[in-house]
């Protein structure tokens, strides 16, 4: 990952440990982060959040499913992040689809000889407003399963050629989410 986007996660990362209403917990959090413990401060996070039983906003909830994505944590934390809940009654635009949500590919989905022609996509966050779906993409492993880890992202729609990112790439799944959310001109 480069300079640049490990400062733009930083910012995400206090932000999210923003959420939470203890000082402490704040700061607990935020340490995690500053001695390179992001994988124990994600799973802190989730659990205080849960904790307290506040409402997380639907973007907050997208970014926090992306800060696990990128330090491959979504596994662990997934059905946790997706059971948050909700500020209000109403879910917002963006949704965080808990982990095992049906298979897709989505119509005329051709990428001839590129690494991720075969995956298997699996809708991960949608929006609402404009249908369009972030789907981690993994590759089908020899006894039925799927990868632990995506192979990489697919941001697809109405209208809208997929955008497709290999997870090797530097930010990946936040290129993919600021994918998601910069193409849809409906909220």
């Amino acid at each position: 990952m480069t300079a640049q986007k490990y400062a733009a996660e930083a910012v995400v990362w206090s932000r999210l440990a923003g959420l939470l209403s203890a000082p402490g917990d704040r700061e607990e959090v935020q340490d995690c982060w500053d001695i390179g413990e992001q994988e124990a401060g994600l799973e802190l996070l989730v659990d205080r959040l849960l904790g307290q039983g506040t409402g997380v906003e639907e973007s907050a909830r997208a970014e926090l499913a992306v800060m696990a994505e990128q330090w491959s944590e979504w596994d662990w934390l997934g059905a946790r992040i997706a059971a948050l809940p909700h500020v209000g009654k109403e879910a917002g635009r963006l949704r965080v689809l808990q982990d095992g949500a049906q298979e897709t590919r989505p119509a005329g989905f051709v990428l001839p000889e590129h690494p991720l022609a075969q995956a298997v996509l699996v809708p991960w966050i949608v929006c609402a407003a404009c249908e369009r779906v972030l789907a981690r993409a993994h590759r089908r492993e020899e006894w039925g399963a799927l990868s632990f880890l995506a192979e990489g992202y697919v941001v697809f729609g109405p209208e809208l050629a997929p955008v497709v990112l290999p997870r090797e790439e530097p930010g990946a799944a936040w290129d993919a989410l600021a994918a998601l959310r910069d193409g849809c001109d409906r909220g």
